[in-house]
């Protein structure tokens, strides 16, 4: 790994452990065992590290159209990778709001993304009725679907936290439930 790469890793994991207001630039440099001066030569600021945490972690969960899921057993194998990754990048998660009223252009970036992510759910949904897995005849139910995984995906680390509940590596992948709740009235088998 570079150094760049490095810093980048080592935030990650302050992030995840303290969060993004208790771990500044100085506590990175100071974790990296480097000057603030060096890692600012390095990166302009932690909005910057955020973000391009933010990217990375996007790559490692975005699938090509060709790749997306096609039947429902593909689908949970998706989705059991997509909990690993976003436990990896779990801080995100968790002050995803919180990091957007600090950054304008990570949230601009989010949203574009998101509105993509949207439009690749919808096309594993119509994988799924295309290969009769899934019996929906009306759009607006697939709106519905659609809209229902990806608020359970974006904010089921919060929802567990605001029941006092323990947010851990396990307890984020019952998140699949809720995709599986979603999709079942219209399951054919």
């Amino acid at each position: 790994m570079s150094r760049k790469e490095d810093i980048l890793e080592m935030a990650r994991i302050l992030f995840n452990e303290t969060g993004t207001q208790s771990s500044t630039t100085n506590h990175i440099a100071k974790a990296m065992r480097m000057s603030p001066g060096n890692l600012h030569y390095h990166y302009n600021n932690r909005e910057e590290i955020v973000r391009l945490l933010y990217i990375k972690m996007r790559k490692e969960m975005t699938l090509s159209v060709d790749e997306l899921p096609k039947c429902i057993a593909t689908l949970h194998k998706h989705e059991k990778l997509l909990t690993e990754i976003q436990w990896k990048y779990r801080f995100f998660f968790k002050e995803i709001l919180s990091l957007f009223s600090r950054d304008s252009e990570l949230e601009d970036l989010y949203i574009k993304d998101n509105i993509a992510h949207r439009r690749r759910i919808t096309q594993v949904i119509n994988n799924l009725i295309l290969n009769e897995e899934l019996v929906i005849a009306d759009e607006e139910d697939i709106d519905f679907i659609v809209d229902s995984i990806s608020l359970s995906w974006q904010f089921y680390s919060s929802f567990l936290h605001t029941k006092g509940q323990e947010v851990n590596a396990e307890s984020v992948q019952k998140v699949i439930k809720y995709t599986t709740a979603a999709m079942k009235p219209y399951l054919k088998k």
